[in-house]
């Protein structure tokens, strides 16, 4: 095996003394009887914590890889004569959480820095060393097929020393991604369990390793019989004395900001309209053309002369996330009208264009994206009504910088987006140009920024753009007068998300 795979396949990122010096000062580890540091490496947690201790306690590291572990033991062995201060061999998905409680002295402090790799990834390496397969996220449907269901090895891990502490006294303090701190303390609180005094203290993995990724170091203790907490205080280094912000679950939603978002709950009532993605095909060498003239060139570089009848003129994340929107440069072609209907009909109504995906069948026929097996042949996914729609506010779903846009027709045919992007389609523009201005309010802004994590692979998503009541921003800025002339026919969807009766 080759380091650099052996470095991903292990989450081999060892943590530098600094780094490890800095994180145990500003944690009490005298309060506990044992410290534990799982996939410990070369022990750089275990060395810091015996030269910071002041009380005799157990330091106990847990190492897959046989190497480290006789390297982390020579190493323990240089800074102290103490017996209760090792590396042991373990696989940290072998244990027997219910038979180390009985065995180790508590409290228990969990510290250190798991993997920094998901189980897609490891997958693709043919790796072993992944938990055992199951959905323990309980999604269905298409999240359980496509990336929701991937997820960070040290997630996993996590939630198992989170079970682990809950109602004890034990604790846990670990350098993770941003993301997955998130993920686990929304974990944490929607599944009762008993651990509470959270916090997330920003550091700068750029620097300490070398990786561009928004890292901390995220602590929790467990509780015994005391009301379960759920808001985690987030400072902006490890030294802050003061949080700058404080995220928390309210109404089973992670909310990135409680002060700033109870200024502005009642926005979060559901969307009257619906947002939607762009156009999902997963093979844009075939599917995305730049035009040349009469004739269009797609991602190989071949030259084709193709009838406009499935082609749209279309944007990327990248186009509407500039500050002046262009004019768009590509097209797209759509093989479809709504998702499922039969493509057979293509070859009477557009010879030229079967021909050209018939010349690409195997590329398309061998899309890995489960959402493909048993539907017609050239599918894609991502359309409806709304996707032809000639007017649409659109938004970038990978950028922090949050940015509307609005859109019209080019050539006489509506711009489409990729599935990066996200609409809300409408007949008229000035439907569009209301709903716009609305969105790039201040109100709006500050909604937005309050629940909203723009560190996340994609800040903005379906889901929380379909929480941003229209009506609502155009009450609280003196528009509502406007809003219904504008919308006079339509009938707005008024479930609140704080309404009992509404389970959406």
């Amino acid at each position: 095996m080759s380091k650099a795979k052996k470095k991903v396949e292990f989450g081999d990122f060892q943590t530098p003394l600094e780094l490890a010096s800095e994180v145990v000062s500003i944690l009490d580890i005298d309060q506990y009887k044992t410290i534990i540091e799982p996939t410990c490496g070369l022990g750089k947690f275990l060395c810091v914590c015996e030269s910071k201790r002041n009380t005799p306690i157990n330091i106990i590291g847990w190492e897959i890889n046989p190497d480290y572990v006789k390297k982390a033991n020579i190493e323990l062995q240089n800074i102290s004569n103490s017996n209760d201060i090792f590396v042991k061999q373990q696989d940290f998905f072998e244990i027997n959480w219910k038979k180390i409680k009985y065995q180790l002295s508590q409290p228990v402090i969990f510290i250190g820095n798991p993997p920094w790799v998901t189980n897609s990834e490891l997958g693709r390496l043919l790796s072993r060393n992944l938990p055992q397969k199951n959905n323990f996220k309980s999604l269905t449907g298409l999240d359980a097929l496509t990336g929701k269901s991937n997820f960070d090895i040290s997630e996993w891990m996590l939630i198992k020393i989170a079970e682990f502490i809950s109602k004890t006294s034990s604790a846990m303090a670990f350098l993770i991604k941003t993301s997955v701190a998130r993920k686990l303390f929304t974990y944490i609180c929607k599944n009762n369990l008993s651990v509470g005094k959270y916090f997330i203290k920003e550091i700068d993995a750029k620097k300490y390793f070398n990786v561009n990724v928004d890292a901390c170091l995220f602590f929790a203790q467990g509780l015994i019989d005391k009301e379960k907490n759920k808001t985690c205080s987030v400072y902006s280094s490890i030294h802050s004395k003061k949080p700058y912000k404080n995220m928390g679950l309210l109404n089973d939603r992670l909310i990135s900001d409680i002060k700033s978002y109870t200024n502005f709950m009642d926005i979060d009532s559901k969307c009257e309209f619906t947002w939607r993605s762009g156009v999902k095909h997963d093979c844009s060498k075939v599917m995305e053309f730049v035009k040349k003239g009469d004739t269009f060139v797609n991602g190989f570089n071949k030259t084709y002369s193709l009838p406009g009848d499935f082609m749209y003129p279309m944007y990327k994340s990248s186009n509407i996330s500039k500050s002046v929107l262009p004019p768009p440069s590509k097209y797209m072609m759509i093989t479809q009208k709504s998702i499922g209907e039969e493509t057979h009909l293509i070859k009477i109504i557009s010879p030229l264009t079967w021909e050209y995906l018939e010349e690409y069948a195997e590329k398309l026929d061998n899309r890995k994206s489960s959402i493909y097996k048993n539907s017609p042949r050239f599918s894609v996914f991502g359309v409806g009504d709304y996707t032809f729609k000639p007017w649409k506010v659109v938004i970038s779903g990978l950028y922090k910088n949050i940015k509307f846009s609005i859109i019209g027709p080019y050539h006489g045919k509506p711009v489409v987006l990729d599935d990066t992007c996200y609409m809300l389609g409408f007949d008229n523009r000035n439907q569009a140009e209301f709903v716009y201005n609305i969105l790039i309010s201040d109100i709006s802004k500050k909604f937005i920024d309050s629940i909203v994590f723009k560190d996340n692979k994609r800040p903005i998503t379906v889901s929380l753009l379909n929480r941003i009541n229209i009506e609502s921003i155009s009450k609280k800025i003196g528009y509502h007068n406007e809003y219904k002339k504008i919308f006079l026919f339509h009938k707005p969807i008024q479930l609140s998300l704080f309404n009992k009766n509404n389970n959406n």
